[in-house]
């Protein structure tokens, strides 16, 4: 019985810790909305370029056409091109909400109503979440040798390039505001 209510005094400790840190993040104000002060710069889409080609099945024949060739060969350099493939991924996911953090932060400050592009955010944030969820299966699928990913980075990159339009028009107009 002391077991017990050791363990379960033990788990509320815990529980309070968590949410001790977990408040003093957010009174912190760390999670806030914030801008950038270079919005122009804000996405480099030529960044993500590599990733374009980082799966292509060109490089694994080219390794395949060698003498010592082996499937342990083979593994590894799936492994390791899937990590780098899900690098640029985070990076872009991060990227991803830095644009729509500025745009939210650029919706609020604009003169003029901007709630249409509320529902553009919306969209583009749920669509972007699909398209994550399903390269990280494909990805999950090819490190375990099951498929090729045929991954079309390019939607994902100009889908992100187009909301950075979106935050460099908008702060051409609430830049003033801002300041």
């Amino acid at each position: 019985m002391n077991l017990i209510v050791l363990s379960a005094t033990g788990v509320f400790v815990l529980l309070g810790i968590a949410f001790i840190a977990l408040f003093r993040q957010l009174a912190s104000g760390k999670g806030s909305l914030e801008t950038t002060g270079d919005l122009e710069n804000i996405f480099v889409p030529s960044r993500y370029k590599p990733m374009e080609r980082l799966l292509e099945p060109a490089d694994q024949r080219f390794l395949a056409s060698h003498p010592g060739y082996n499937r342990g060969m083979a593994r590894r350099f799936r492994t390791n091109r899937v990590e780098i493939f899900r690098g640029y991924a985070r990076c872009l996911g991060r990227d991803f909400t830095r644009v729509s953090n500025a745009l939210k932060v650029l919706m609020i400050h604009a003169p003029a109503d901007r709630s249409a592009l509320v529902g553009m955010l919306v969209r583009q944030r749920l669509m972007f979440s699909i398209n994550m969820i399903s390269l990280e299966m494909r990805l999950t699928m090819h490190s375990f040798g099951l498929s090729a990913p045929t991954v079309d980075v390019r939607s994902l990159v100009e889908a992100l390039d187009a909301m950075c339009a979106q935050v460099r028009a908008l702060s051409a107009v609430a830049q003033p505001s801002l300041a």
